[in-house]
């Protein structure tokens, strides 16, 4: 007779393996409409940055600034617009103000980060914005085609989330 396993429960701040090989943590809202409500939420590669030491609260927050705004900017969805359409393109579809604001500070944020043709660029495009893991970038995107290591492609974000804090006024420059 086979014997299943027990079943140990889950605690908050768990982690389990998802479909798509990503991860999800079990939370517990503590504000908001669902206060006191359990659920997972997906975990990104700048929360676990943020874990695990790699960046700063500041870098962190940076980049889900970045991520909100990429979102309003309606730049993640089946329609996303080429790349090179970003800087000072030309847009000819019908906006809302709000999302072409959001547009614009995406650009801003980018050129901040040394534009969407510098590594910076693309590692904060790809991964705040369209939410690959930094293996996903490394190995499917990388930099101008070229693939890079894992330690290759985290410094860059690293450095281009450094970058984008002081951008958003998280850190002073002196």
């Amino acid at each position: 007779m086979v014997t299943k396993p027990k079943a140990v429960p889950l605690r908050q701040g768990d982690i389990v393996p998802i479909a798509g090989g990503r991860q999800a943590e079990w939370v517990r809202e503590e504000s908001g409409e669902h206060v006191g409500s359990v659920h997972f939420r997906t975990v990104d590669s700048l929360t676990l940055m943020l874990k695990n030491g790699t960046i700063t609260p500041q870098m962190h927050d940076a980049g889900q600034d970045f991520s909100a705004t990429f979102m309003l900017a309606q730049l993640n969805g089946p329609s996303v617009p080429a790349l090179d359409r970003i800087p000072g393109g030309q847009w000819r579809d019908s906006m809302t103000e709000r999302v072409a604001y959001a547009r614009k500070r995406v650009g801003e944020a980018l050129d901040a980060v040394g534009g969407i043709a510098s590594p910076g660029g693309s590692a904060i495009w790809y991964i705040a914005g369209l939410g690959h893991s930094v293996k996903e970038w490394a190995a499917l995107q990388g930099w101008n085609g070229r693939s890079l290591s894992q330690p290759e492609a985290r410094g860059i974000l690293v450095a281009a989330l450094g970058m984008l804090a002081m951008h958003y006024g998280y850190l002073r420059t002196n």
